[in-house]
């Protein structure tokens, strides 16, 4: 909806409602808390397997481990499938515990972090998530939000279009004019993965690791083929999330930071004109 208009330079958009922007910030706020607390939980057991079981003498397909923890330095070793890379000083956190003994970290926790009240702060917070996800999916459908500014149309889906997106994005070019109006094809494909398969996956692979969600849904464990199997898929769903952030972020740079950060905080949106050919 125009709200104002500058017939030299820019126009005005209000471009997200009061919804939007609740949860758009409530959710940045949450998945800061989930990753911290999911980091110092994986912290306990930086190992990933498929299947049910998982523990010493079960195959990992995802591992970091410390070795020669008797060294001033001690080394830190990733491994994925049967690959292996020294991460020594990038991955990982080599700490004394304080017995004369040194056990590896997959992040640096505080002094005085207790895993089961890391643990219940990680699900407190994964509820808010889960419980706002629906309503927000309501929301996008009764609003025709989900229609009008996330569902692609045939001119997106078009090969010349697609081609020209990418093209666009590989030149960091901001769009300029009646283009800014609407997300492009990138964005919405997106915005649509992360509303409709990432964040869903993320919340029912975490209820999997609850034992009184799997003793009351069963069929929650069938569906990722074993708990073990669905904390893999829970962390690398929060790995995919976690890059999501950092290219939506550099995104914001890309186009705009302060136009858009405007628009996330009070909804109204600048539109440049478009450059003269």
């Amino acid at each position: 909806m125009k709200l104002r208009a500058d017939p030299v330079d820019r126009q005005i958009d209000y471009r997200h409602p009061l919804p939007v922007r609740v949860w758009h910030w409530a959710n940045a706020a949450v998945l800061v808390v989930l990753l911290m607390t999911g980091l110092l939980i994986f912290d306990i057991h930086p190992h990933l397997y498929w299947g049910e079981e998982g523990h010493a003498g079960v195959p990992a397909f995802v591992s970091l481990t410390g070795t020669h923890l008797d060294r001033d330095v001690p080394q830190t070793d990733l491994q994925i499938g049967s690959r292996h890379w020294d991460v020594t000083g990038i991955l990982g956190s080599v700490i004394d515990d304080g017995f004369g003994g040194k056990y590896l970290l997959a992040a640096a926790a505080p002094a005085d972090w207790q895993f089961g009240a890391t643990r219940g702060w990680h699900f407190a917070f994964a509820w808010l998530l889960a419980l706002s996800l629906p309503l927000y999916g309501l929301y996008l459908l009764g609003s025709g939000r989900l229609k009008n500014m996330l569902l692609p149309t045939r001119g997106d889906l078009r090969l010349r279009s697609i081609a020209n997106e990418f093209w666009q994005h590989l030149r960091l070019k901001r769009a300029r004019g009646e283009s800014a109006r609407h997300y492009n094809l990138l964005q919405k494909v997106s915005y649509l993965f992360v509303i409709f398969v990432l964040i869903p996956t993320l919340v029912l692979s975490g209820l999997t690791m609850s034992n009184a969600m799997t003793a009351a849904f069963p069929d929650l464990i069938a569906l990722f083929g074993g708990r073990q199997s669905a904390r893999s898929v829970h962390f690398l769903a929060a790995m995919f999330l976690v890059a999501f952030v950092l290219v939506h972020v550099f995104q914001v740079f890309v186009a705009g930071f302060f136009n858009l950060m405007r628009s996330m905080i009070t909804g109204r949106f600048v539109v440049d004109r478009e450059d003269s050919v």
